[in-house]
């Protein structure tokens, strides 16, 4: 247990400097925010041979860069997110026609997989900020540490929340 993190994962840098977070002491802003590369990633291959898989990459490109949350960085995360939702969607196919068990009686590999995909694939879901909550941390680094323009809107809610 030498490696667990505690306490809640960590706010959106635009969250924290709508709360005051830096006001009192502006030193604690980081200061080290990873710039993305902001062309959009293209699908490998691999994807490009699986209709499911492509449908998938292309839905969730579109709401992740119309969102302003995705780079060419996130190639192999948006892979691994596609070719775990097709390989769960074929598991849910299967067992749809044949049930969760096997001819003798047992727990049939594809219903293991199904739930272990499934697993992975809620995982992937809040490291892309594809869930509320994972949308509710994201730091979305912008050329200027001072300008908000990603964000503005999020930020201008947060300031009429306060009654700023």
């Amino acid at each position: 247990m030498c490696c667990m993190v505690r306490g809640p994962k960590p706010r959106a840098i635009e969250v924290q400097e709508s709360s005051g977070s830096f006001k009192h002491d502006p030193q604690r802003r980081p200061t080290n925010i990873i710039k993305a590369d902001s062309r959009l990633p293209e699908p490998p291959d691999l994807i490009k041979n699986d209709k499911t898989a492509l449908a998938v990459w292309r839905d969730t490109v579109d709401i992740l860069a119309s969102s302003n949350i995705l780079s060419k960085t996130d190639t192999a995360l948006l892979t691994q997110y596609v070719v775990t939702y097709s390989a769960w969607t074929k598991c849910a196919e299967h067992i749809m026609k044949h049930g969760h068990e096997d001819e003798n009686g047992k727990t049939s590999p594809q219903s293991v997989a199904f739930f272990k995909l499934s697993s992975e694939h809620q995982k992937l879901i809040a490291e892309l900020g594809l869930s509320p909550s994972s949308r509710a941390r994201l730091s979305v680094a912008t050329s200027d540490p001072t300008d908000a323009k990603a964000n503005s809107d999020l930020r201008n809610f947060l300031k009429a929340a306060k009654g700023e």
